[in-house]
């Protein structure tokens, strides 16, 4: 092969580079800007939602807790109830909804937040039409409650002030659990719910809430759910038992009749508390704990107190 022929093939080689290079540059540089636009389209795409509707009291909570009210579309007709909604005043001017599917979908919202227990119709009336919906379950304990408030958090875009929220939830948590009296000396407590003697059994927030302040739930020790009859619950002697109030206009039988005088013939402290303390576990929950431990303390003194005589 000459000289000439190979510098020919030389230069054929160089231009065929040169030429391959610009359009494989165009692919190259094409590609990146498909692949930014993807980044853009996703983080797009995963952007908090900003038209938020709740339909259960949890819900309600947490967003009140996490959210700012401008995004807030409607919370439950329960929001405002002072005898189920801890933060009821803070619910004040939010529309309020029932959680019918045709007026929800009137809404536009971007996010639905209803229970477990929710009507399983609606659920999927708006996940149809393409409405995202987190149905909440009930946590039973502390750590299923920082995982709740976690999730949620996350799916709205507040992680930061849900670590502020459990922040101070575990600071006031280990307060109740330093000030514990010690397990030998925990009183025993039942928690009457509306009249049916079944509050706080195994596995419950409730029950979760007695362990921290320093109580034997009784409730564990005469069935594991369901009503317990009174006459179970007066043979066991409780040291305390806790009433629930709801609807003050509208009292049960058991702020109208002889419950709790039954149980104070038989030496048992006697009390009262809404239902907005215990029915829907969040970090506002501590202030019933806080003040059962109060009244656990006296118990225990005055326990001290008789036994010295």
């Amino acid at each position: 092969m000459n000289k000439s022929h190979t510098k020919t093939r030389r230069h054929e080689g160089k231009k065929n580079r040169k030429n391959f290079s610009l359009p494989f540059l165009r692919v190259f540089v094409s590609s990146c800007e498909i692949f930014i636009l993807a980044v853009g389209l996703s983080a797009t795409s995963v952007a908090a939602p900003q038209r938020i509707v709740s339909l259960c009291v949890p819900g309600d909570q947490l967003l009140l807790s996490l959210v700012p009210r401008e995004r807030i579309v409607a919370l439950s007709q329960y929001a405002v109830d002072p005898d189920l909604s801890a933060n009821y005043q803070q619910a004040e001017g939010i529309p309020r909804v029932r959680g019918g599917a045709e007026s929800l979908v009137t809404l536009q919202p971007d996010l639905v937040l209803t229970s477990v227990y929710s009507n399983p119709m609606v659920t999927a009336y708006l996940t149809k039409r393409g409405v995202k919906v987190v149905a909440l379950d009930i946590p039973t304990n502390f750590d299923e409650l920082r995982d709740q408030i976690r999730n949620v958090a996350r799916i709205v875009g507040e992680e930061e002030k849900a670590e502020t929220l459990i922040r101070d939830m575990d600071v006031r948590l280990e307060k109740l659990r330093a000030h514990r009296l010690p397990k030998a000396e925990w009183p025993a407590i039942f928690i009457c719910f509306q009249d049916r003697f079944s509050m706080g059994s195994h596995a419950s927030f409730t029950d979760a809430l007695l362990e921290a302040v320093g109580c034997r739930n009784i409730a564990n020790q005469l069935a594991k759910s369901g009503a317990i009859p009174l006459e179970t619950v007066l043979f066991a002697r409780p040291d305390m038992v806790i009433f629930t109030r709801y609807k003050v206009s509208h009292p049960t039988s058991t702020q109208m009749n002889h419950l709790p005088a039954f149980f104070r013939r038989i030496g048992s402290e006697v009390a009262s508390v809404s239902m907005r303390d215990i029915v829907s576990p969040d970090p506002s929950s501590l202030n019933f704990a806080e003040w059962l431990q109060e009244k656990v303390l006296q118990i225990a003194e005055k326990k001290r107190q008789a036994s010295s005589k």
